[in-house]
C-alpha cells in the first residue's frame, strides 16, 4: 500500500468523514467532493512526517474526529463499564429530606433500576406532610442507567401516558418513550445539576423541565443523554459507542451539547463536591444551609445588662492564637434554590406554577 496515497478502500471513508466535520477557518461552508479531494491529495503528498500521512495514521485520525465529535460519551475503554468510574468521587446514596415548611429534598444518587421503588414512597410520604415544593438534586448522578429507565422515572412526576422524550437510534428511527402510571402528585419542581451530571438523568432533567414546568438550576451538563453500547475491539478494550439519543421536544441537542440551566450558580466543582460529600457523610443537608448569625445588641441583651457583640469580640481577641476549626462547606446551589422557592410562595402563594 503506498504512503503517498489512501487505500481505495479508505478514501471514500476519508472524504465522507471531512465533510462531516467542522473545518478550521471555513465557517459552515461545506466542501465539495473534488475540494476534499484536492486536499487529502496535497496532504499524502506534501506532509512532512511520512507517518502523518500513512494509511495507518489517517485511520486513527478519523477514529479520533469520530470520538471528539460524538461527544464525551463516546470513549474507548479499558474496563467493561457503562462510564469510567471517578475516584476521587464515590457513588452517593439516594437521600431524601423536609429541608423547610413544605419543602422536600431528593438526591437521586445513581441512576440504577432501584431508584422508581425508592422514589414513590418518599413522594407519597412528602404529600401525607404537606410537602409542596421538591428540590431534586441531580448533581452526584454520574453516567449511567438507560433511557427506558429514565422515562420510568419520569412516571413519578409526569401524568400517565406523558411522552417524555424520543429515542433516536441510528437509521433516524424514533422511538417514543411514555410514561406507565400515574404520578404520586403535583409538585413545585426545581432541579440542581452539575458538572457531574451525565447520562440519561440528562433526559429526565430535561423531560421534567419541559412537561412539568420544572425549573434547572446549576451549570451545563455533559451532553450524554443517550443508551450507550460496549462493543469489544480485543486486549480488554471496549469502545463506548451511543446508540440512541435522547430527544426532547423545545430541547434542541442533548447530545453533545448538554442541557443548559435556567439559573446559574456559579460555585467551583469543588466547593459542590466537598459540600456533597459532607452532606452524604453526615446523613442530612440541612445543616449546611443554616449560616451563623452575627450576635447583635438588641432589645433582650439591653434589659439583661449585656452586650453581645461586644463579648464576641473580647472571646475572638482570647481565642486569636488558638487553632480555628475548618469551615464547614457550603451547598451554594441548594441555599440558592431553598432561597428561590421561598420567596416565590411569598410572591404568589400557594401556585404551583413555577415562570
Amino acid at each position: 500500500m503506498s504512503l503517498l496515497h489512501p487505500s481505495s478502500a479508505l478514501r471514500p471513508f476519508l472524504a465522507c468523514l471531512i465533510l462531516a466535520l467542522p473545518l478550521p477557518g471555513h465557517g459552515d461552508e461545506a466542501l465539495t467532493d473534488s475540494q476534499v479531494e484536492r486536499a487529502l491529495e496535497a496532504i499524502w503528498r506534501k506532509t512532512p512526517a511520512p507517518e502523518n500521512r500513512s494509511p495507518d495514521s489517517a485511520k486513527r485520525a478519523a477514529l479520533e474526529a469520530y470520538l471528539t465529535r460524538l461527544g464525551p460519551g463516546t470513549s474507548i475503554l479499558t474496563k467493561p463499564t457503562d462510564a469510567p468510574a471517578d475516584p476521587l468521587f464515590p457513588p452517593l446514596q439516594f437521600h431524601s429530606e423536609v429541608v423547610a415548611p413544605g419543602t422536600g429534598y431528593i438526591r437521586l444518587g445513581a441512576f440504577s433500576a432501584e431508584l422508581p421503588s425508592l422514589l414513590d414512597p418518599v413522594l407519597r410520604d412528602f404529600v401525607q406532610i404537606g410537602v409542596r415544593s421538591v428540590i431534586i438534586d441531580a448533581r452526584a448522578t454520574p453516567a449511567q442507567g438507560t433511557l427506558a429507565l429514565a422515562a420510568e422515572v419520569c412516571a413519578s412526576f409526569l401524568p400517565e401516558g406523558t411522552e417524555a422524550f424520543r429515542g433516536r437510534s441510528s437509521g433516524s428511527t424514533l422511538e417514543a418513550f411514555r410514561t406507565q402510571k400515574k404520578p404520586a402528585a403535583e409538585f413545585r419542581l426545581l432541579i440542581l445539576t452539575g458538572e457531574r451530571t451525565a447520562g440519561p438523568v440528562e433526559a429526565f432533567v430535561a423531560a421534567l423541565r419541559v412537561h412539568a414546568r420544572a425549573l434547572v438550576l446549576g451549570v451545563s451538563t455533559q451532553g450524554q443523554a443517550a443508551d450507550f453500547e460496549l462493543v469489544p475491539l480485543g486486549n480488554e478494550t471496549y469502545l463506548r459507542l451511543t446508540v440512541r439519543e435522547a430527544i426532547v421536544s423545545r430541547t434542541p441537542h442533548l447530545v453533545p451539547e448538554g442541557l443548559h440551566p435556567d439559573i446559574i450558580c456559579n460555585a467551583t466543582p469543588e466547593a459542590t463536591d466537598a459540600a456533597l460529600l459532607k452532606e452524604a457523610q453526615d446523613g442530612r443537608v440541612a445543616g449546611l444551609l443554616k449560616e451563623t448569625e452575627r450576635p447583635r445588641l438588641n432589645e433582650a441583651a439591653l434589659v439583661a445588662g449585656k452586650n453581645p457583640e461586644t463579648e464576641a469580640w473580647i472571646q475572638a481577641q482570647l481565642t486569636r492564637n488558638q487553632p480555628k476549626p475548618a469551615p464547614l462547606p457550603r451547598d451554594a446551589a441548594l441555599t440558592m434554590a431553598l432561597d428561590f422557592l421561598i420567596g416565590w410562595e411569598a410572591l404568589y402563594g400557594r401556585s404551583l406554577a413555577l415562570p
